[in-house]
């Protein structure tokens, strides 16, 4: 599993336009797949302190985009605070059309499921449980990871399906859920039955891992009553699926970038919803209370 070269200030233009990717220097770069020819990235954050014996539980995290563009660093806060929790957090890149003009959903599609069976099958050189895999993602990268639970199909050709894609938790920003007429992101497939095959409404199982949702309200690009209905649709087939809503929101409100505010407090949730489902342990205060890793409070708005 050779690593790529390192990242370097100084001769990295991107980081002048996004102020995330100064965080990946210290990562380690893997190619976890070739896409049309191109690597596809990996990038692992360093976990402080020895791993234990059984691996520590990993977080994959898959950026938004609409499948147009988006920065594979979006998501490297939350990478620096999960490493300091001891989760083994890893960006991924997927095809976006922005850099792979031909790419379609089924290409992310493909490239999550890849990157989930890549960390399972190097999860020993990882030192990371391979069932206790905790995907994340915003909104088509939350379609993709979750697609890799939901869905049959959408595989590389290339992969080897012996390694299960499915995660075992999922924690969505904002997610692409429906492309039909209410949804978003139908004309972005080729024709419509593929669109259907993709639709996650339409393929909701029993036994699906536990899933927390953040949606901001006001959300103009993804409507957050998608995620109210397939919310209901879950817990019909009795699934846990949590959605926190986010009044007057809008579809980034999370980022560390837009605002630390609820950065922090999705962050915090998020950390909650893997101490109950025991991916981590919990950090309690003099009063019980749980903290952020470093410093801060635990804080809720509800």
């Amino acid at each position: 599993m050779p690593s790529r070269p390192p990242l370097t200030r100084a001769v990295d233009p991107l980081s002048m336009m996004d102020r995330n990717r100064t965080l990946l220097v210290d990562t380690s770069c893997y190619a976890y797949k070739q896409a049309d020819g191109v690597d596809m990235e990996a990038y692992v954050f360093p976990v402080p302190g020895e791993p234990p014996p059984e691996g520590r539980p990993a977080i994959l995290f898959f950026f938004s985009s609409t499948w147009d563009a988006g920065l594979v660093s979006q998501f490297a806060p939350h990478c620096l605070y999960f490493a300091n929790r001891g989760m083994q957090p890893i960006l991924f890149d997927y095809r976006v059309t922005s850099r792979f003009p031909a790419a379609t959903p089924a290409d992310a599609m493909q490239d999550v499921r890849s990157a989930i069976r890549w960390t399972r099958r190097h999860a020993e050189d990882l030192h990371v449980q391979p069932d206790r895999l905790a995907a994340c993602g915003a909104a088509a990268g939350a379609h993709a990871a979750l697609a890799a639970a939901i869905l049959k199909d959408f595989d590389d050709p290339a992969d080897d399906l012996a390694q299960s894609c499915v995660p075992d938790a999922l924690i969505l920003f904002s997610p692409v859920l429906d492309f039909s007429k209410k949804g978003v992101g139908r004309s972005k497939f080729p024709d419509k039955k593929m669109a259907r095959r993709a639709d996650l409404m339409k393929h909701l199982r029993r036994r699906m891992p536990p899933v927390i949702i953040f949606h901001g309200t006001a959300d103009r690009v993804v409507p957050f009553e998608n995620s109210q209905r397939f919310r209901r649709k879950m817990w019909w087939r009795g699934n846990l699926c949590k959605l926190r809503p986010f009044e007057t929101q809008g579809h980034g409100f999370f980022n560390f970038n837009v605002n630390p505010r609820f950065y922090e407090i999705t962050i915090s949730e998020a950390d909650a919803f893997l101490v109950e489902r025991k991916f981590l342990q919990p950090i309690p205060d003099e009063d019980g209370t749980p903290r952020l890793a470093g410093d801060g409070r635990f804080h809720r708005n509800d």
